[in-house]
């Protein structure tokens, strides 16, 4: 089978952030090729570099004869390789009908005479095109009878979806580039947009598909490539990359220096089989009979995306519990509902009596509930002290400000040294210990973490995991979602894995750790 795409040490920096470094790739011609790995590995860059979205930095890249490097994103597409995105991007005050004509203007000629003269050849050509478009929806599984005159925006989610394929169709493409295609989607609608890709792949499209949907990904694609920190650390079959140490490492994490060989699910025979039949059961002896947070039956939706589905979970005062799964999971947006952040459609959630499904996020904070989010959030420009100072402004007394923000300081040495250096100078690991400490100034009784490691080399892993053991040991409540699952797991009294949206499965952190289920949460299989 020959090679359609080839890439040759692609690079992409911004700055000293090295999103892709050095990838080198071949997709066969008529396959689906899987691209995955942890969030912020450089995917969506490495997508964007091959459409022309983003310039090269090095490297080079072919569609079979044709050279693709430095080409502008319309010449790309002119080639023919279209992508749908991660978010949604279609034209919603348009109609369905009018997305996907919109998908050939490769295909056109410049018609402006046509059009102004109202030529029969161009009444023609607009036909022609009108009915090649309501094959294509047709052929995703939107009924063009029924859909076309719609506005693309009042369509349902997973519908918006496949209008998004069709529109990539309409380019006649010799590469599909599908950009989490399934993300939101229900089980019923993934299961949907599997067929769908099956079934253009039988047609002859070669498709690269990257999704965080481990179980897509692995039941339908030939190969499957795993970036992680823009390098590319595994390639093969589902079957080879789903149990490499470097890619469970990559997913999973790992134990500081532990070998990955402990990673969950590693334990084969008949104890493994048992905990794979137990994953599809809570165990409600590990819940605390009191807790400080109870959260029960939560449902939280972006506008169709069902994003967190009837979610119960306990924190008691004094834990550390773990929210662990993969990335799209609904872990975040449970936090950021928590914080009063985005309110759910249902469900409750209280916190030492507040409602926080109604409270306002400066009466949560108040109240002693603080998070430290993901990606850290700090005010770049301001000096270290001043994001300290900031995350005091609403007290009076000075005296105890000062003091507290010296302790903060004394805990985590470097931000003592740099208080005068602006915080987008620091590193990344600088940052997330600025972000933990501004949370701890807030007073917190319960401190919600959102991926603390993310982007972290590992010798800073192991500085944050020590601070949050620090924090806990002091008596600090803490809910901690965490990418790697294996140090959040050695550090948690228990936890929860979260897979699209429902909490699928409990227990004590050590009881998690050697369960193949959890592995499966993350990889599929």
């Amino acid at each position: 089978m020959s090679v359609l795409l080839r890439l040759d040490n692609v690079q992409r920096h911004f700055g000293g952030v090295h999103a892709v470094d050095g990838v080198s790739l071949e997709i066969e011609k008529g396959s689906i090729h899987g691209l995955i790995g942890p969030n912020g590995a450089g995917k969506t860059t490495l997508v964007n570099v091959i459409t022309g979205y983003v310039p090269f930095q090095s490297g080079r890249a072919w569609l079979q004869s044709d050279e693709l490097t430095g080409l502008p994103a319309y010449r790309v597409a002119a080639l023919g390789i279209s992508r749908t995105f991660q978010n949604i991007r279609l034209f919603k005050d348009l109609t369905a009908l009018e997305n996907v004509v919109a998908g050939m203007h490769t295909r056109r000629h410049d018609d402006t005479l046509a059009q102004l003269a109202a030529l029969p050849v161009f009444r023609r050509d607009q036909r022609s095109r009108m009915d090649d478009a309501r094959a294509l929806m047709d052929a995703v599984g939107l009924a063009a009878g029924d859909l076309a005159g719609r506005a693309a925006g009042t369509l349902p989610y997973g519908d918006q979806r496949r209008l998004e394929i069709a529109r990539a169709l309409a380019l006649r493409p010799r590469l599909l580039i599908l950009d989490e295609p399934a993300a939101g989607m229900n089980p019923s609608e993934k299961q949907g947009i599997r067929e769908l890709i099956e079934r253009l792949n039988q047609d002859g499209l070669t498709i690269l598909l990257i999704d965080h949907d481990m179980r897509l990904v692995m039941g339908v694609c030939q190969r499957v490539a795993v970036l992680d920190f823009g390098r590319k650390i595994a390639e093969g079959t589902p079957a080879e990359v789903s149990t490499d140490a470097g890619v469970i490492k990559a997913y999973l994490g790992t134990g500081g220096e532990k070998e990955v060989k402990s990673a969950p699910g590693a334990s084969a025979g008949a104890d493994a089989e048992t905990a794979i039949e137990l994953s599809s059961s809570r165990q409600p002896d590990a819940e605390p009979e009191t807790a400080i947070l109870e959260i029960e039956d939560l449902t939280v939706s972006y506008g169709a995306v069902n994003a967190v589905r009837g979610a119960s979970l306990r924190v008691a005062a004094g834990e550390v519990v773990a929210l662990i799964g993969a990335n799209g999971a609904g872990k975040s947006t449970i936090l950021n509902t928590l914080s009063g952040l985005i309110r759910p459609d249902y469900g409750t959630a209280v916190f030492d009596r507040l409602d926080l499904t109604r409270a306002k996020p400066s009466a949560i904070v108040h109240h002693g509930l603080v998070q430290v989010p993901e990606g850290r959030e700090i005010l770049a420009r301001q000096t270290v002290l001043e994001n300290l100072e900031l995350a005091t402004w609403g007290r009076r007394d000075g005296a105890g400000k000062r003091a507290q923000i010296e302790a903060v300081m004394k805990r985590f040495p470097i931000l003592g040294e740099r208080r005068a250096l602006r915080a987008g100078t620091l590193s990344g690991g600088e940052q997330q210990m600025l972000a933990i400490a501004r949370g701890l100034l807030a007073r917190p009784r319960l401190l919600l973490l959102d991926e603390p490691s993310l982007g972290l080399a590992p010798q800073m892993v192991d500085e944050v995991f020590k601070a949050i053991q620090e924090i806990h040991d002091e008596g600090t409540t803490i809910l901690l979602v965490e990418q790697n699952a294996l140090r959040a797991l050695e550090i948690a009294d228990r936890a929860y894995v979260l897979e699209t949206g429902q909490i699928r499965l409990s227990g004590t952190g050590d009881d998690l750790l050697h369960n193949p289920a959890v592995r499966r949460a993350y990889l599929g299989g």
